[in-house]
């Protein structure tokens, strides 16, 4: 899936974690911001596609292989590898939980007792920042098997999982759609919520849960098999469908502001 809506997915989780936390307007938009940076962080195994890959980190670790062949390989820095799985989303968010301890802890009560405080203090936004990681892997797997077959999930294990080929890689604008009312949704109920007697809470959480089960609806429903291994002569064609069903499904008005979006976008989507 294109990495914009990777990032707004994160986004929409951090409105529901932000909607648990007290603490006040910035960290409510440091969790949110937090998460939406996580959302997109999977896709960093892409950067052996960067035209200087081979004459800079390549050269650096002394690799044998092209940034270009590294990508579509199944080495554990390729693209869909290590930083696609629950480790690396559980091992980067330890880094930040430790990175909030150093940068937070103050002596004056002791750090033992400060940086326990300062974790209990960012629950919201370590878990935000996980599973906001977590979503994006999500979005990966109904996407084509290509040369990986899904995402490494499970690292270290060498299964990789999904790959189904329901959606193609881009232009899946009812999905974008559907992530930005979520958050949409969600900012507006907790804007409101100082004035109303209501769980803001549940309410996002049902919001969000709403979003998800119609994204999957979406995603399971658009009639046409996307599927491929390996590399395809077909990719064209199978673009050119994508956007036929977002076609049919946004209608022409819709559809039409939507294109137009994408095409003044410098990256896929």
């Amino acid at each position: 899936m294109d990495i914009l809506t990777h990032t707004l997915s994160g986004v929409a989780v951090g409105t529901v974690a932000s909607s648990f936390d007290n603490s006040g307007f910035t960290q409510k938009l440091k969790i949110i911001l937090l998460s939406g940076i996580a959302g997109a962080l999977p896709d960093l195994d892409a950067i052996s596609l960067w035209s200087g890959f081979d004459s800079t980190l390549g050269t650096l670790f002394n690799l044998s292989t092209s940034g270009r062949d590294i990508y579509s390989a199944k080495f554990w820095y390729s693209h869909h590898a290590f930083l696609h799985s629950a480790v690396a989303g559980l091992l980067i968010t330890g880094v930040l939980g430790v990175l909030f301890m150093l940068l937070g802890s103050s002596p004056k009560s002791g750090k033992k007792k400060s940086r326990l405080s300062i974790l209990s203090k960012e629950r919201f936004t370590l878990t935000a920042f996980f599973f906001g990681f977590l979503m994006h892997l999500i979005e990966d797997m109904p996407t084509p098997a290509s040369t990986w077959g899904g995402v490494n999930l499970l690292w270290p294990s060498n299964t990789y999982i999904g790959g189904f080929g329901y959606i193609w890689w881009w232009n899946n604008y009812d999905i974008f759609l559907i992530v930005v009312s979520v958050i949409i949704a969600n900012i507006l109920l907790m804007a409101i919520g100082g004035f109303l007697d209501f769980n803001i809470k549940r309410l996002t959480v049902m919001v969000f849960t709403l979003g998800f089960i119609l994204a999957v609806y979406q995603i399971k429903t658009r009639g046409f098999d996307f599927a491929y291994k390996g590399r395809t002569v077909k990719y064209q064609e199978y673009e050119t469908k994508s956007k036929e069903i977002q076609k049919e499904i946004l209608g022409e008005k819709l559809y039409t502001l939507m294109e137009s979006f994408d095409n003044k976008l410098r990256i896929y989507f």
